[in-house]
Order: C-alpha cells, then structure tokens, then sequence
C-alpha cells in the first residue's frame, strides 16, 4: 500500500533531482563562434585604440587558445591574443554579440576582440 508519505518522498527526489540536472547544464562556455563582423580593442596604459574589420581563421577561439588577428583580407597578423575569458550580451536591435579579452605579446593588460553575431561553443 502506497501511503501519502511515500509520494511525498518521491515527489520530493524527483524535485530534487530535476534541480541538480538543471544545474549541470549551465555549464560557462568554453568557445565562441561567430558569422558577423569582429573588431579589435588594444588596451594599453595609456590609451584605448580600436581596429576595425580584423578577422580570426576560422571564426571560432576557446579559452586559454592562442589566436592571430589578422587585418580583414590581408594576410597581415596584428597581434596575438591569449583568450583568458569570454562576454556574451545582445545589442538594443537584438544581434548577439562577444568579446574575448585576453593579452596581446607580452602585455599584462587585457584587449579584446569584439563580434558580432557571435554565440557561445558549451
């Protein structure tokens, strides 16, 4: 005989365990891809200096990758980035959009690449 007690107990692992696998899932991304344009902010001491139209091979970093930035349809490498951490928002107009900070050379200051279009890899 199934008694109100016992439904209660399996009501409440059943919430439990529902609780815990929705935690599982929300995992921080680990990568970026992206269809849209990308920009470049290098960040120094001294001053803020944004280069437009750069592009990654690929379309796609993971943290803690090393990536070249190269001037968009030149074979020129601007800078190398170590990507250390990854910014996901959406524009007013609803675009996805991320920023990959991470130091360029031998900097210890962080820059970042900007992208539109851009979603996350889990």
């Amino acid at each position: 005989m199934i008694t109100e007690q016992k439904i209660r107990n399996k009501l409440f692992l059943l919430v439990v365990f529902l609780i815990l696998n929705a935690c599982a899932d929300n995992k921080p991304p680990k990568g970026a891809y992206w269809n849209g344009d990308a920009d470049f902010m290098h960040i120094t001491s001294d001053q803020m200096h944004m280069i437009y139209s750069v592009d990654v091979i690929g379309q796609k970093i993971f943290l803690d990758g090393f990536y070249e930035i190269i001037k968009k349809n030149t074979d020129k490498i601007i800078y190398k980035l170590e990507v250390k951490e990854l910014e996901f928002g959406k524009k007013q107009d609803g675009t996805p959009f991320c920023r990959a900070w991470g130091y360029i050379d031998a900097s210890s200051i962080q820059s970042y690449l900007y992208v539109q279009d851009c979603h996350p890899v889990n």
